[in-house]
């Protein structure tokens, strides 16, 4: 049977929009139950990366939001967190967490990442390459699965274009600061659920008063988000959020095309969030 960390984390008004839990909070949390996982149960992060030379980078997650839970509704909720190799050459790892409160399951999330060879650098630089066979060794069979896990954000961005009625565009800029970066001053993903989450709000305050039904979006709270990074942010680049809203059967769906300033690269995220 897969091993299972389960284990309680308290509750704090930091975590909490008005309407459930802030989407940037819950991201922060997946992270923190996946390093406890590995800790457990394999090695923990430092170790994978200090000792192994081991690093992992988020490409795909999914938040998909249940039964309510407030900041007045609970002192503390459970989390219980699994994770396995998944894909030829366990190429990929996955990580689903719930996080359970008094009405049930409040989130659920599920990450996959790619792990990568580091260079052994301050920067943490790493390219694409099998884990090592004494990490494999300490997922158990059932732990590991051949199918690969998939995005569905591309498939999500297409219906959403093709059948979805556009009801407001634009532009939002931000620029990376170290409170948005990890140890090796790139972004830390969980801030690019923040950047999304601040260009849905400025789409608002912008087209709220022509487009009516998105004044749903704060009011409602979010039902889910779906991720997927192509590269990352470094310290003090200036990103782009280019964020169309539509109008898709009785929903609403924010498209983010987060990108670098300046730089025709190609996106380094794309987020679709649902009312």
């Amino acid at each position: 049977m897969p091993r299972t960390s389960t284990y309680e984390t308290v509750l704090d008004a930091g975590l909490f929009t008005p309407a459930q839990l802030g989407t940037t909070a819950v991201g922060r949390l997946a992270f923190q139950a996946g390093a406890r996982w590995m800790r457990d149960h394999v090695c923990s992060h430092r170790a994978l990366v200090a000792e192994h030379q081991v690093g992992f980078v988020l490409w795909s997650w999914q938040l998909e939001y249940e039964n309510p839970l407030g900041f007045l509704d609970a002192d503390e909720a459970l989390v219980d967190v699994r994770a396995r190799l998944r894909g030829p050459g366990s190429s990929q790892l996955e990580v689903e967490m719930t996080l359970t409160g008094p009405a049930g399951v409040a989130v659920r999330t599920r990450g996959a990442s790619v792990p990568l060879r580091l260079g052994g650098d301050q920067a943490l630089s790493g390219a694409p390459a099998p884990l090592p066979d004494a990490l494999v060794a300490a997922f158990k069979d059932d732990e590991v699965e051949r199918s690969p896990h998939r995005s569905a954000v591309r498939a999500l961005r297409a219906e959403l274009e093709r059948d979805g009625e556009p009801l407001a565009a634009g532009t939002t800029s931000f620029r990376v600061y170290r409170h948005h970066c990890e140890v090796a001053d790139q972004w830390y993903w969980a801030e690019t659920l923040g950047f999304a989450a601040g260009a849905r709000e400025e789409l608002v305050l912008r087209h709220g008063r022509s487009a009516p039904e998105l004044r749903r979006a704060p009011a409602e709270g979010i039902r889910r988000v779906d991720v997927t990074w192509l590269r990352s942010g470094q310290l003090w680049d200036r990103l782009e959020v280019r964020s169309t809203a539509y109008r898709h059967g009785a929903g609403l769906a924010f498209v983010h095309e987060i990108r670098l300033a300046d730089d025709d690269g190609g996106p380094c995220a794309l987020v679709v969030e649902r009312i």
